[in-house]
């Protein structure tokens, strides 16, 4: 079972002695990198250890049942679920001591060997939600039947989430006095140990400050089918601050945060509807922001580093505007930040947006605004997200990939520019939802040249899901020679890590190919099309020049798929 309390502020913890035990916890050796330290730094690095996306949700027995295998092990412990699967090979007394709890409600099993670990803290960054029989309505879990617009009370699913990670914080070093739920303190938030602070000042330990979670206003009169409340909560180190706002499992969220006169505004956009975060923050924060969106708990993230290097008590005063339609897309003034040739005639561009970072939902594209000898340009391109480039994560920038075309006025035009050049873009613009992807077991991406793009990130995203998982995803790439295949050696890497994924690539314009050749026809597309393809479990999705989509949807109709079962990307 999990072993958390052999060290505790670099002394051994001395357990109490049991009878007729023998030795319970029989330590194995650890593969090096997998000691209490490595776990540690895991789950701190922002990887879903949860594997349902980090949103709280209830489990039922049943479901519980379902994870009992070392690929996918989900244990209970005190009426909490827990996915322990990445925890497996940390656990000191070996994955077939911990595989005795999977599957099952294993609370007795762990009083009787390890009554005295701190294992809500071990596994903080697992828990999966309670354990429930019945499965509550969404009043009761959070809690909404009792807040006021004008007051800002904690769920109980985020003090869950408070405790969890406070429980974090305590097993590097324990408080000094007890924080409760209904006292004043907790609300207005309380400042760390000196020994906390030291911690988080010598290694910027992300640490959890926060005392309460927020909500936006209540639904008004006149925005009675308006979105569901946006929710809130943050941690901090002593370098930076972390705002999590939750939209809703699915929500598909995009949205842009910014810096004006010291106050943060984060505007966010999900199927429709424009909502307003403003935060005066405690003390002064600097640039550079960046944003992060977990789409399937539909969880966005504002990173924002401090002026001064200190613990805060808190992080200041929070506002919720009411929701509003957002039917006017937005106009951004951005700069190049790097280019760089993707294949022999398309070229990345990295554009920071100059009022602070851009989040763009999945499936949705910009418009790029050009004036090109006296004539407004006008081009839409979808951003391929991170993953697919060399420039990782952290430039919390717009990503474009643009074909260049001899007579192509914009892509020439675009193609030319230079680190530090300036660019109009807008947006967004789409009409993707990712709920049509919820019961999704088989996708089927249908791609011609650079119409690649909206596929990339939605095929990241039906590959990661957990719940339900998807078992099937093909990708049919349509290009005219091999040199134009773009992103090749990812997909390539993609297929061999994970065998759900099969790409087929057809080309039109070379005779040496050994594979598939020609244009999208009934054929090609009836080889990898199911048998049960109208069910909710299936979806296609398709983009490129308008003629070949058009013709795709019609050939696709012609293979049995009902219209709403067909997503066409068209800008």
């Amino acid at each position: 079972m999990p072993c958390c309390g052999c060290w505790w502020n670099g002394r051994q913890r001395h357990r109490p002695p049991e009878k007729n035990a023998g030795n319970p916890r029989n330590k194995c050796a650890l593969q090096p990198g997998h000691s209490l330290m490595d776990w540690i730094r895991l789950g701190n690095s922002g990887k879903d250890l949860t594997g349902v996306g980090g949103r709280l949700r209830p489990v039922s027995p049943v479901e519980l049942a379902a994870h009992n295998t070392q690929k996918d092990a989900w244990l209970a412990i005190r009426g909490r679920v827990y996915n322990i699967t990445h925890y497996l090979p940390y656990h000191p007394g070996g994955p077939e001591e911990l595989m005795r709890g999977a599957g099952i409600d294993a609370t007795e099993l762990f009083n009787k060997v390890h009554a005295w670990v701190n294992y809500d803290s071990l596994l903080a960054k697992c828990l999966v939600g309670p354990l429930r029989y019945d499965v509550p309505d969404a009043e009761e879990l959070f809690d909404t039947a009792s807040i006021k617009s004008d007051r800002l009370q904690p769920s109980k699913a985020q003090e869950l989430v408070r405790k969890s990670m406070e429980n974090i914080a305590n097993c590097i070093t324990p408080v000094r006095k007890k924080i409760t739920a209904k006292s004043e303190e907790n609300v207005k938030g309380s400042p760390p140990s000196k020994i906390m602070q030291s911690l988080i000042m010598s290694s910027d330990l992300p640490v959890s400050i926060s005392r309460r979670a927020a909500f936006s206003p209540l639904k008004s009169e006149k925005t009675k089918d308006a979105p569901p409340q946006l929710r809130f909560d943050w941690i901090q180190t002593s370098a930076k601050i972390t705002l999590s706002i939750y939209t809703g499992a699915l929500s598909n969220p995009g949205g842009c945060a910014s810096l004006n006169d010291g106050v943060l505004l984060i505007e966010i956009v999900t199927n429709g509807w424009l909502r307003t975060v403003k935060l005066i923050p405690e003390e002064r924060l600097k640039e550079p922001l960046q944003l992060r969106v977990y789409s399937e708990s539909g969880k966005i993230e504002v990173i924002a580093l401090k002026e001064e290097s200190k613990v805060w008590k808190n992080c200041g005063t929070t506002s919720f505007s009411v929701p509003v339609h957002f039917q006017t897309p937005r106009s951004m003034k951005c700069r190049v930040m790097h280019t760089a040739p993707v294949s022999h005639d398309t070229t990345l561009l990295v554009l920071a947006p100059c009022a602070g970072p851009v989040l763009v939902p999945l499936g949705h594209h910009v418009r790029v605004h050009a004036t090109i000898d006296d004539t407004e340009c006008v081009r839409s391109y979808t951003p391929i997200g991170d993953h697919w480039d060399s420039f990782g994560s952290e430039l919390s920038a717009l990503k474009l990939a643009v074909k260049r075309y001899e007579a192509g006025v914009m892509s020439t035009h675009l193609t030319a520019l230079r680190p530090g050049d300036a660019l109009t873009v807008s947006g967004p613009y789409g009409n993707m939802e990712l709920q049509k992807l919820k019961q999704v077991k088989t996708a089927l991406f249908i791609a011609a040249g650079t119409g690649i793009t909206p596929m990339l990130g939605l095929l990241r995203f039906v590959l990661s899901r957990t719940n339900p998982k998807c078992e099937r995803i093909h990708l049919l790439f349509f290009n005219k020679t091999e040199k134009d295949i773009i992103f090749r050696e990812k997909f390539e890497e993609l297929r061999l890590q994970d065998e759900r994924f099969n790409v087929v690539h057809v080309l039109s314009n070379e005779p040496s190919w050994e594979g598939h050749r020609g244009r999208i026809s009934t054929e090609i597309l009836k080889e990898v099309i199911d048998k049960e393809t109208n069910s909710e479990y299936y979806i296609a999705c398709l983009c490129g020049p308008t003629e070949f989509t058009h013709t795709g949807v019609d050939l696709l109709k012609k293979c049995g798929l009902n219209e709403d079962r067909i997503h066409a990307f068209i800008g």
